[in-house]
């Protein structure tokens, strides 16, 4: 018996986050304790990756970062593939997303889901089909497992506690045992004769037993703002065995530019998640490359702000608005739009006003009734708009982004008949705007 364990995201994507939390980093942690339980039990591990990044350095080319995962799993000819993430968009709970119903990974995800919502005291969301590369593409059964909402801040305050994180290792390893029928043993723990102090800015916060959970905890705390600098100290001989300290140097996403990705991938994204969803990512494009906005992330944003256009905050379907714009809090509903093509150019023109300090382009009439509210050229970069769009904002642009790249990884069939009713689509759109 063997699992190839995929701790979700890493590298150039931090996955979801939120409350100074990096999915990429509680992934790996969770991974990491996975390990050894599974091995304790018999049961033969890999990981796709054992450090930020995955193998062969993909993190400048999400698809072939994802590629490279199956690829292991595939050469390792394991017999389950488990991939752990972290959720987020709105909501609670734990679920088990695979790519198709009746098969071995159906019985896996059923068999883990239980341990998942009893030990992790989450709210049962079930299991899910989803077309997700990782289960598309690899050939044995496989499950992606999706542990809480990182910008909830009740899961938030469950994972950020160490002992949480090896109990969702150790419901884990319940569940994958179960699907191989193999009674759980838990393993023995010694007492440590060695512990590791985590010391952040000069001050110790905790000490651990092991190095890599105490270099983890030392550069989520530098990564998520909560330090400038910290290190891993040795109990026994005070020697320090690691150092981290804030590049500031973190590279950004621009708001405009030219966008590469496509209509389809954006409108397959959001039915996966939504089938009832309104047909609006044309008039993203459209009115985006009137302003030269990367529309696509906008299309991320959208999604992030409306929870899949299902509209479940203070805002409402019927406004037409897209991005929460003027529900700034205490109950405020936000301004009405009087048509789609309408409020998502309002959406495109709030996120312009804070991209650049240019007038609107000629011929693009200002519907966005906060445009002149806002500090012209403040916020470039998606990151920028951490605390400015939406307060606090921890992760709030990171959180747009890592959308965005999820849905570059949606594969759409090209072949004549849909290339035909695209071009319909798009004459018939551009018409009905005016065009």
């Amino acid at each position: 018996m063997k699992v190839c364990i995929d701790p979700g995201h890493g590298g150039y994507d931090p996955g979801a986050v939120g409350f100074g939390l990096k999915e990429k980093d509680l992934t790996l942690d969770i991974c990491l304790r996975l390990q050894p339980l599974l091995e304790f039990n018999g049961i033969s591990t890999v990981l796709t990756r054992n450090g930020d990044y995955a193998p062969g350095n993909f993190e400048n080319y999400p698809r072939g970062e994802l590629g490279a995962r199956v690829n292991i799993a595939e050469s390792e000819n394991v017999d389950l593939f488990v991939s752990v993430h972290i959720n987020a968009g709105g909501g609670t709970g734990a679920e088990v997303l695979i790519i198709g119903t009746g098969g071995k990974a159906e019985s896996a995800a059923y068999q883990v889901l239980p341990h998942l919502v009893e030990g992790g005291n989450w709210a049962n969301r079930g299991v899910k089909v989803q077309n997700i590369l990782v289960l598309r593409d690899t050939t044995m059964p496989a499950i992606l497992t999706e542990n809480g909402f990182i910008d909830n801040i009740i899961d938030a305050g469950k994972l950020k506690e160490t002992d949480f994180r090896q109990t969702l290792a150790v419901v884990h390893a319940k569940g994958i045992c179960d699907y191989f029928g193999i009674q759980y043993q838990e393993p023995l723990q010694p007492t440590p004769s060695v512990m590791y102090r985590v010391i952040l800015d000069g001050k110790q916060t905790i000490a651990l037993s092991f190095q890599e959970k105490a270099i983890f905890e030392v550069k989520n705390a530098v990564d998520g703002g909560l330090a400038s600098e910290g290190v891993v100290q040795r109990t026994t001989d005070n020697v320090i065995v690691y150092e981290y300290k804030s590049s500031g140097n973190i590279s950004k996403t621009p708001i405009m530019g030219e966008e590469t990705i496509i209509v389809e991938q954006c409108r397959q994204f959001l039915l996966n998640y939504n089938p009832d969803a309104p047909d609006i990512i044309s008039y993203y494009k459209i009115h985006g490359e009137r302003l030269g906005i990367k529309w696509g992330y906008a299309v991320a944003q959208m999604i992030r702000e409306t929870g899949y256009l299902k509209f479940t905050g203070v805002v409402k379907a019927e406004q037409n608005n897209y991005a929460g714009i003027g529900a700034v809090g205490e109950g405020a509903q936000g301004a009405t739009f009087s048509s789609e093509s309408e409020g998502v150019l309002a959406h495109l023109e709030h996120l312009y006003a804070y991209a650049v300090k240019d007038p609107l382009p000629m011929g693009v009439p200002k519907v966005d009734p906060r445009f002149d509210l806002i500090e012209r050229g403040s916020c470039p970069n998606w990151e920028d708009l951490n605390g400015r769009w939406a307060v606090p904002g921890d992760g709030y642009g990171e959180n747009v982004v890592r959308i965005y790249h999820e849905m570059a990884q949606e594969i759409i069939s090209d072949n004549e008949e849909i290339s035909i009713l695209k071009m319909i689509y798009e004459i018939v759109s551009k018409y009905f705007d005016g065009k």
